[in-house]
């Protein structure tokens, strides 16, 4: 038997906190589509976000009414309840047990199907809405620490990022903003862009590149070093070979006049110098 609606729990509002008017309107036209023959329709908005966790709600209510819509059916075929006494009489067994079996029964098929749905979610499912809500609020977090109020655009906007950007990236390229005293969202939106045409997808990979470029541009502003001149070659070899001779003079005017000579030239600068 189909039923022909679906339990709205009031710990649906705490997750429904953040969403506007529109928001909400398509959530509930999407629960409802689902509740009544598994129909998905596609949301684009933050809704997106919460739609998971009820729909899951929905699959766990929707597997405890058919067991009892089953044992409904299957009492209808015996022609109804059984009697007390009649129950006692074939079984030895008082109302009180069978009613534990009963509970016993629906218990295991009820942690079943929640197996099932916590596995379908995990394979089926890229952000549940514990983890978008966590991601959207470091997200705001870190904006009002570095920036200042947020606006609804910016936090929308937000929202959307987080669509294929890791929330520690956008955290990232916000304290870069302040960093660099560009508190805006413009200038974190100009990052994040530069990020998704450059492949950068991570924090690491982020700041990677940060490093790399600060060590090119610390390449380009380094003096390239001067090649030795062929005069300061000479000079070299000149002043170790006087070094050679330790200070020694010769007997011979001429000797000592080359070598007064050569201690003269090896003791005037260059050019340059």
């Amino acid at each position: 038997m189909l039923r022909p609606y679906f339990c709205a729990y009031h710990s649906y509002l705490e997750n429904m906190e953040l969403l506007n008017s529109e928001e909400r309107g398509r959530l509930f036209t999407a629960l409802l589509e689902y509740s009544k023959d598994g129909t998905l329709i596609p949301l684009t908005g933050n809704e997106r976000f919460v739609f998971p966790g009820i729909r899951s709600q929905i699959d766990r209510d929707k597997a405890q009414w058919e067991q009892i819509d089953n044992v409904k059916t299957a009492n209808g075929r015996k022609g109804g309840r059984p009697k007390k006494a009649e129950t006692e009489k074939a079984n030895g067994l008082d109302e009180n047990l069978k009613n534990q079996q009963v509970i016993s029964v629906s218990k295991k098929s009820l942690e079943k199907e929640k197996k099932k749905d916590k596995e379908k979610d995990k394979d089926n499912i890229s952000y549940s809405t514990a983890t978008a809500e966590n991601d959207i609020s470091a997200c705001v977090q870190a904006y009002e620490q570095n920036i200042g109020p947020i606006a609804r655009a910016a936090f929308d906007d937000i929202s959307r990022q987080l669509a294929d950007l890791p929330a520690d990236l956008i955290c990232e390229a916000i304290s870069e903003a302040a960093l660099n005293n560009k508190r805006s969202w413009n200038y974190v939106k100009a990052i994040l862009k530069r990020c998704r045409e450059q492949n950068i997808l991570s924090v690491d990979a982020y700041r990677a590149e940060k490093e790399n470029h600060a060590a090119a541009a610390a390449a380009r502003a380094a003096p390239a070093a001067r090649p030795q001149s062929k005069q300061a070659a000479v000079r070299e070899r000149l002043k170790k070979r006087l070094e050679e001779m330790g200070g020694t003079q010769s007997d011979d005017p001429a000797d000592n006049r080359i070598y007064v000579e050569a201690t003269e030239l090896v003791a005037e600068p260059l050019p340059g110098e």
